[in-house]
C-alpha cells in the first residue's frame, strides 16, 4: 500500500486530499483511492497521521475480504510513506500526543503494527507512487 496526503489543496478552501495505491503481489488491486477531505487539519503530523489511519481502516477491509474468498494472508503488508515521523511514531510504543483524534489514529495504526498484520515503511518522496493520484503532475514529471 502506497500512501500519500497533499495538505491544503484546494486553495479556496484549504482541504487537502489523500490517495493511496494498492498492490497484491506486484499488480495495482484497486487501482486508487482518491477522496478530499473537508476537515483542515493544524499540522502536518495530524493530517498524515489521520491519512494512515484512513488507508489502515481500507487495507483492514480488503484482507478480511480475500480471507472471506479462501485466500491466506499470513504475511504482514506493508505500507509505503513519506512521512517519516508518522512512521516512525508507529513503531514506538509510547508516544506523547496531546490531541484526541491524533491519539485514536495512533492506537489504531500501531495496533496492526504490534499484531503484524502491516508494517510502515519509509519511501522517498520521489519515489513514491500514490503521489500519481493526490498531486497534479506537470507533462515532464514521471
Amino acid at each position: 500500500l502506497n500512501l500519500r496526503k497533499e495538505i491544503g489543496h484546494k486553495l479556496s478552501t484549504r482541504w487537502s486530499r489523500t490517495g493511496y495505491l494498492i498492490f497484491i503481489n506486484g499488480a495495482p488491486m484497486y487501482g486508487c483511492f482518491y477522496k478530499k477531505i473537508p476537515i483542515i487539519e493544524t499540522s502536518t503530523f495530524r493530517a498524515e497521521f489521520c491519512a494512515t489511519k484512513q488507508a489502515t481502516e481500507y487495507l483492514r477491509g480488503i484482507i478480511y475480504k480475500l480471507i472471506m474468498m479462501g485466500l491466506p494472508c499470513e504475511d504482514p503488508t506493508y505500507i509505503y510513506g513519506d512521512n517519516q515521523s508518522v512512521l516512525t511514531t508507529t513503531s514506538i510504543p509510547i508516544s506523547q500526543l496531546k490531541k484526541k483524534s491524533t491519539l485514536i489514529a495512533y492506537h489504531y495504526v500501531r495496533e496492526g503494527c504490534s499484531r503484524n498484520e502491516w508494517r510502515t515503511i519509509y519511501v522517498n518522496t520521489h519515489d513514491n507512487n500514490a503521489d500519481l493520484v493526490t498531486k497534479d503532475l506537470l507533462s515532464g514529471e514521471k
